[in-house]
């Protein structure tokens, strides 16, 4: 029996609004399409009218816990004959609401963050969710084109947005090769201390695998290595001695002399701090340009001041008055010192 797609599901819907970019119904059919009869339990951060949770449930008739959570305490008013779906109400990035999610369900299979939009509660979202998806578990983000607008705590080169956190999580897959010994968590300081939060450095040991869609990423969960060599054939006509390498480990290289490697801030974190500590500068440079420049109005004060005081004393010297006392104040002066 042919199974309907997600999109003629969402087609011929008629309960509760639902919002999906069309081409996210072909992203999810492909990617859902395995777990579609399997017992499931989905999270979905962000519900708004609650259709999608309805949707799920038909989707996935198997699935045995369909959990939805929003802040909005409107949503206290969505209801479902399903007794299988639940919508907790509160931030889904505090530890209170993050609690009643898992009382619900303590392990979720697939995760749908459609929520905030906003860097940084997609990127605590992940620090907090991730860790509570199953082996082969798939983590979904939606609406990543937010990350790209300032409004959403975004930029196209912003350091600190959710798509330069995905972008920066994909080098994790590859750890084995980076020749530091510097832990994976390492690589998301910055963002801890931007956002306030901490790095499970074991969950990012569990990404298999992040795949970038339009608007979207999605990063499947499972042990990653690159395994051991596989060498097959006999024969070696263009570049011999790669038979007696069969079964080989993969080669590990140092590069702690790398400078694009052994760096202790990523280059684009490093280039804001430069443009903070030029910005501070410039401040500075500015307020004692403002001074010097007080101070010259100061000097110019008083080399006008004494200007006048000296065209005045000239004035004085020069007049009629001053040569007719002339004679008295020579007088004045023999005076003063018989006196002293």
């Amino acid at each position: 029996m042919t199974k309907n797609t997600l999109a003629q599901m969402y087609e011929q819907h008629r309960g509760k609004v639902s919002l999906k970019w069309s081409s996210y119904l072909t992203v999810y059919n492909r990617i859902f399409n395995e777990y579609r009869n399997r017992n499931v339990s989905i999270l979905e951060l962000g519900v708004q009218n609650g259709g999608s949770l309805e949707i799920w449930a038909n989707y996935f008739p198997k699935a045995h816990k369909l959990v939805g959570c929003d802040i909005d305490s409107n949503c206290s008013l969505l209801r479902y004959d399903d007794p299988r779906i639940t919508v907790v109400l509160g931030d889904a990035n505090t530890d209170k609401t993050q609690a009643e999610i898992l009382k619900h369900s303590p392990i979720f299979d697939l995760t749908i963050d459609d929520a905030s939009h906003r860097s940084s509660d997609i990127i605590k979202s992940f620090n907090r969710y991730f860790p509570r998806l199953a082996n082969d578990g798939i983590y979904i983000v939606e609406d990543l084109h937010c990350s790209y607008w300032q409004e959403f705590e975004g930029g196209l080169y912003d350091p600190f947005s959710a798509i330069t956190f995905f972008k920066r999580l994909a080098d994790t897959i590859n750890y084995e090769h980076w020749g530091l010994k510097k832990g994976r968590a390492d690589l998301f300081l910055g963002f801890c201390t931007k956002y306030d939060f901490k790095v499970d450095d074991k969950a990012l040991e569990d990404i298999h695998s992040i795949e970038f869609v339009n608007s979207m990423c999605i990063i499947r969960k499972g042990r990653n290595s690159l395994g051991n060599l596989f060498v097959t054939g006999a024969e070696e006509i263009v570049s011999a001695g790669h038979l007696n390498m069969n079964l080989r480990e993969p080669m590990l290289l140092d590069q702690t002399d790398n400078e694009w490697t052994a760096r202790a801030t990523p280059p684009d974190e490093e280039l804001l701090l430069r443009i903070q500590d030029l910005f501070e500068r410039d401040i500075q440079v500015a307020t004692l340009t403002q001074a010097a420049l007080v101070r010259d109005n100061q000097v110019a004060t008083l080399t006008q001041a004494a200007l006048v005081r000296d065209n005045q004393v000239k004035e004085l010297i020069n007049s009629r008055c001053w040569r007719i006392t002339k004679p008295l104040r020579y007088i004045g002066n023999i005076f003063r010192k018989n006196i002293l």
